[in-house]
């Protein structure tokens, strides 16, 4: 048995070698700015985020990476320096180019078809813009204005769709298949889409917006409340449940003080405080995304009059909610169960009332 594996092994050894199949690849980049030579640019493979896996230095405005390992699934790559940094889409034996300001081409392969569908998308994107401008001069109705760009949006989810339909398959499929994860609003539907893409649940994206997607559905209007630490302002330990559950209504403001929108509520909510707080009614801020020297700053600057959980030394309470954009406001009952969820300015001071007085 082990001398028959002995000579499968080589035979198949042989296979390969005749075969000749193309292993590694190469990026060849160059750039306009003639100030970037002697600077470093990297190389990193976006759905693992961790260290680059490869460098090189900006010479006579070119750079160049290559790699002869075998590629065992294709990959999306990023080049970047700095912040700015382009993405590209690798197999085995690719030989991509990138001049600054293009998406990398590659002879046919991938990339070109990357390219044409971003350079479609931001053509559209502009169309959109100037079609929303000239609206607003012509001083058409907002209802009007919200039907024509409505109608331009889905002309640019088209593509996508056609793209990811026609390359479902391959690795741009799934690509484009995670940059409009986001747009899918449960996880039976995320999962029957994605089930069709060949390599979609490589991407974070998918795998991102399906946890998401499972925690709204676990903290929708009529839930439970699910706890989470913190601490108080003095640093002491918190939770949310010192606070909810415990027979009154309570309106949750997430929030942090580099967030505009997130500032603009507080005098909503302070005005709130002031008529409702007491026994039966609180605001608490959960401040998340934030420093704690800069969210201390902001709670005198803004005369909060409400208690505050600082729960920005973790990620359980907003990857608890579901929450991917601040701020997020909602009410909880008396017996913490969830009243109301993305509640805002007027709408919502209208809404408090009307709960309080039942």
């Amino acid at each position: 048995m082990k001398k028959n594996l002995t000579i499968a092994t080589i035979a198949l050894a042989a296979m390969a070698s005749c075969t000749n199949q193309p292993v590694g690849y190469t990026i060849n980049g160059t750039v306009a700015d003639s100030t970037l030579n002697g600077k470093t640019i990297y190389l990193i493979d976006i759905n693992t985020e961790e260290q680059p896996s490869d460098s090189a230095v900006i010479t006579n405005n070119a750079y160049t990476f290559t790699s002869q390992e075998a590629l065992a699934t294709p990959c999306i790559k990023r080049v970047f320096m700095g912040r700015a940094g382009q993405n590209v889409i690798i197999d085995n034996g690719a030989v991509v180019n990138i001049k600054t300001g293009e998406y990398p081409t590659d002879n046919g392969g991938l990339n070109d078809k990357n390219a044409a569908l971003m350079n479609s998308v931001s053509e559209k994107s502009k169309q959109l813009r100037e079609t929303y401008g000239a609206l607003m001069q012509a001083g058409v109705s907002a209802d009007s204005i919200r039907t024509v760009l409505t109608a331009e949006q889905d002309k640019i989810m088209a593509l996508y769709t056609t793209a990811i339909e026609e390359n479902k398959d391959n690795i741009f499929g799934a690509l484009v298949f995670a940059m409009t994860a986001g747009d899918y609003n449960s996880v039976e539907e995320l999962d029957s889409a994605a089930a069709n893409v060949k390599y979609a649940d490589v991407f974070k994206q998918v795998t991102e917006q399906r946890e998401s997607l499972k925690a709204l559905e676990a903290t929708k209007e009529g839930a439970m409340f699910t706890d989470f630490a913190g601490k108080n302002i003095d640093g002491t330990a918190a939770k949310l449940s010192d606070y909810v559950g415990k027979g009154k209504y309570v309106l949750v403001d997430f929030w942090a003080s580099w967030c505009g929108p997130c500032r603009g509520e507080i005098p909503n909510l302070v005005e709130l405080q002031k008529k409702f707080g007491g026994k039966n009614f609180t605001v608490l801020g959960v401040n998340v995304w934030d420093q704690e020297a800069e969210f201390k700053k902001a709670l005198e600057s803004e005369g909060i009059n409400y208690p505050q959980l600082y729960a920005s030394d973790n990620q359980d309470a907003t990857t608890i909610y579901g929450i991917k954009g601040i701020p997020q406001i909602m009410l909880f009952g008396p017996d913490g169960t969830i009243v109301k969820r993305n509640l805002r300015g007027e709408a919502m001071k209208k809404f408090v009332a009307e709960q309080l007085a039942k």
